[in-house]
């Protein structure tokens, strides 16, 4: 008889595990990046006994109850919530982003709730920084994983160089103009004119005319002629540029332009003039060029691509791929163990995650927030089945101590 009263218990304090497993779940329905719980029963044997009649087995098993064996995380996606701040991020796919606490340790979340600190370094709410690669001025991805940090402000940059790019053209139908009567006073003495912005070793902004004359049009030859600041009364380079009859370039670039500068910045300014990306057909003149220099600029604003990469804006003008944002998983996501704060950590038989960068095994939305993904209708359903449970164990317990009671009243 005592038994079926533990039977009962075991069943109460089920239950009682399973209500306090829902019952996180629906009190997290609002935490960012949560992932629902749920809860796993086993069964408890009081007694087993095997015997055999004629050869064949017969079973005599009691069960003892029941207990919650181990709880099993969801992971699946949750909806996202836009927020409009390009620092809010929500992984859509597989993944956990990575944050180091001050001590050293690696958590991994799906909280993308994201802010920059005094110091450009991009932190969580709770003041752990972001991990990912830093990328190069190239755009590529230098060294090891490591915090991400994003300049407040950018240098000033020398330019080295002025490329012409496509689809810059010098019109073929241009009449041909004598070489020597070429004078930058004079309109009549050429036939396209336009100007480029470079920057000294300090970032004061210079600009430098270039003057097309057409000299010949067998040879389909043009003479450039370069000028500094607006002062026409000395030409800082020159070079003559040819073409194929199919309008490609065939001589005459790169070229050196030197500016004496006497500002205080690094003088001569040395810059190589490319004209390689520019043509010769019959077209309207198209000048579109490169150039590598830039002012002193200060943060502006900050944006976040769906491959991970943190662009930053400057005052300049100027936008910057800053870092690459790296992004975990685990083959066996069962084993990270909650550890408050929308963090996880993995326990001591975890294997190393696999780490690969934003974009690969999903898409970073910037802007957005991962919300829970408990599901409230299947929780209260949860809730109904746990308090029915509960009250069916009790009424167990009720019944087993009325038996007893007619039990203990046969002496009467």
């Amino acid at each position: 008889m005592l038994q079926s009263f533990y039977t009962a218990f075991t069943g109460l304090n089920a239950e009682k595990n399973w209500l306090s497993v829902i019952s996180d779940n629906i009190a997290n329905v609002n935490t960012v990046g949560f992932k629902a719980e749920r809860a796993v029963f086993e069964d408890l044997l009081a007694s087993s006994l095997t015997t055999y009649s004629n050869g064949s087995p017969i079973n005599r098993e009691i069960g003892g109850g029941v207990f919650v064996g181990a709880t099993v995380k969801d992971f699946s996606q949750g909806t996202f919530m836009n927020t409009n701040n390009p620092l809010d991020m929500a992984l859509d796919g597989e993944g956990f982003f990575m944050v180091k606490s001050n001590d050293g340790v690696t958590y991994y979340t799906r909280n993308g709730e994201f802010r920059l600190d005094a110091n450009g370094d991009l932190i969580n709410m709770l003041g752990m920084k972001v991990q990912g690669w830093m990328l190069d001025n190239v755009g590529n991805m230098s060294g090891s994983i490591g915090s991400i940090n994003v300049p407040m402000s950018m240098q000033p940059a020398k330019t080295t160089y002025v490329k012409m790019k496509e689809p810059s053209n010098l019109d073929s139908r241009a009449p041909v103009l004598s070489a020597a009567a070429f004078n930058p006073n004079d309109s009549t003495t050429y036939n396209y004119v336009n100007s480029v912005t470079v920057y000294d070793s300090l970032g004061n902004p210079h600009t430098l005319d270039l003057y097309f004359v057409h000299t010949d049009a067998a040879t389909n030859s043009w003479d450039v002629h370069v000028y500094a600041d607006g002062d026409t009364t000395t030409e800082v380079g020159s070079t003559t540029l040819t073409f194929d009859s199919d309008g490609n370039l065939t001589g005459g670039s790169p070229t050196t332009v030197s500016v004496a500068l006497t500002n205080g910045a690094a003088s001569p300014m040395n810059i190589n003039l490319d004209f390689s990306g520019m043509r010769q057909v019959a077209s309207d003149f198209i000048f579109y060029a490169e150039q590598d220099g830039n002012s002193k600029g200060d943060l502006m604003a900050v944006s976040v691509s769906e491959d991970g990469i943190i662009k930053a804006s400057y005052t300049n003008g100027k936008v910057k791929d800053i870092a690459r944002l790296a992004i975990a998983t685990f083959k066996d996501k069962e084993i990270l163990t909650r550890k408050g704060s929308w963090l996880y950590l993995p326990n001591q038989q975890t294997f190393t995650p696999v780490i690969m960068p934003g974009g690969v095994i999903s898409k970073v939305r910037s802007g957005m927030l991962e919300m829970s993904n408990v599901d409230i209708a299947s929780e209260f359903i949860n809730l109904i089945t746990a308090q029915r449970a509960y009250q069916a164990n009790a009424r167990v317990i009720t019944t087993d101590d009325q038996i007893l009671q007619e039990t203990m009243n046969i002496k009467r």
